[in-house]
């Protein structure tokens, strides 16, 4: 087992004083602080979004079980983009037939969104959008600040477990592509997926012993290694990880600035070698700027276009990346296409037949 403040590869040693005072942890986060503390202000919004979501959802959840309510608690259509299975089908169903469905339209504006996102600007979703990766990245430095370091597998078990998630996603891909557009069209319209989001809710509001294992397992174990569950399970990140390969931008490297210390390699989330790339190709770089900001070397690192000596900086990133998110959803939402069209009824009967099904243990 191995630490993450040993790099896989070995750096080209620098004598530079710079670099000396750069790659110890005590002093980079001085140098970066502002930067840093831009992409958790956005992290932190997302977050709260989704927490205010949450809360909407429970009243919405909470006045179906009022027999005598005559009126439903709104439903939150952004509750849609936590249903990516779903989503996913409705985009293969649009790619067959033409046609997009009003069932969870809403997950389907922002699942395709930030698809988009990734091929253009990388897998930045993950790092500066998703409030499970978010999770994940408080829960691994929870786990520097109490141990110290995180913990690395060794090279061979790590390239085999981040097999799963593309195993997983592989599944999912080939089952669904695999549907006719009449088999995708009955699911979708059909009772199961219309409340998938209702289901979702009782699941975790009546959490059976072994998914509270589950959740205490991964939660010990992404404060253990770094990003445990975005690195190795989560098939929405290996789906935008491929998405992301053909994108213009990337981590570029100019070699003549470099010194070789490492400083990005050990601040790279992702176990990526950054300072032996002249390029970051990887699917599995998040465009966070983590590698960025620790270099000491001003110019030698930048996340950018092909063949432009112009940075996109962490603040144009953030820019597009929050106003992408509100725009989209605002356009849609004013044509039209952004709350469901399952009938309330059928929430209603559904949450009452859930009630009074036993809990699994």
């Amino acid at each position: 087992m191995m630490t993450e403040n040993q790099p896989g590869a070995a750096p080209v040693a620098a004598p530079s004083a710079v670099c000396d005072r750069a790659c110890h942890p005590g002093s980079a986060p001085l140098k970066t602080a502002g930067r840093i503390g831009l992409r958790r202000w956005v992290q932190l919004g997302f977050v709260v979004g989704s927490i205010l979501t949450g809360v909407q959802f429970q009243r919405f959840i909470a006045s179906l079980s009022d027999p005598a309510a005559t009126a439903l608690a709104p439903r939150p259509a952004a509750v849609d983009a936590w249903l990516p299975v779903s989503s996913l089908m409705s985009l293969v169903y649009l790619a067959k037939t033409g046609i997009a469905n009003a069932v969870h339209p809403a997950g389907l504006v922002l699942f395709t969104l930030i698809l988009i996102s990734a091929v253009a600007l990388r897998r930045g979703f993950c790092s500066w959008v998703c409030p499970i990766g978010t999770l994940c990245e408080v829960a691994h430095q929870a786990g520097q600040w109490l141990f110290k370091r995180n913990l690395r597998l060794p090279k061979p078990l790590d390239v085999a477990l981040r097999a799963i998630k593309y195993l997983l996603l592989a599944f999912f891909i080939v089952v669904i592509v695999r549907m006719s557009a009449a088999d995708l069209s009955a699911f979708i319209h059909g009772p199961y997926n219309r409340t998938a989001d209702v289901k979702m809710y009782l699941l975790f509001a009546h959490l059976s012993r072994t998914a509270l294992f589950v959740l205490a397992a991964l939660g010990v174990l992404s404060v253990l290694f770094k990003n445990f569950w975005c690195r190795y399970l989560c098939p929405y990140g290996a789906l935008l990880g491929l998405a992301s390969i053909p994108s213009p931008v990337a981590v570029r490297r100019e070699a003549g600035l470099c010194t070789g210390c490492g400083a990005c390699t050990r601040a790279c989330p992702n176990g990526i070698a950054v300072h032996a790339r002249a390029s970051v190709r990887s699917p599995e770089c998040t465009a966070c700027h983590g590698c960025v900001d620790v270099c000491p070397q001003p110019g030698a690192l930048r996340l950018s276009l092909p063949r432009s000596k112009r940075a996109l900086s962490p603040l144009l990133y953030g820019l597009i990346t929050v106003a992408a998110f509100v725009l989209v959803s605002q356009a849609f939402r004013a044509f039209g296409y952004w709350d469901s069209d399952t009938p309330r009824e059928l929430y209603r009967a559904f949450y009452a037949n859930a009630r009074n099904r036993p809990v699994e243990r």
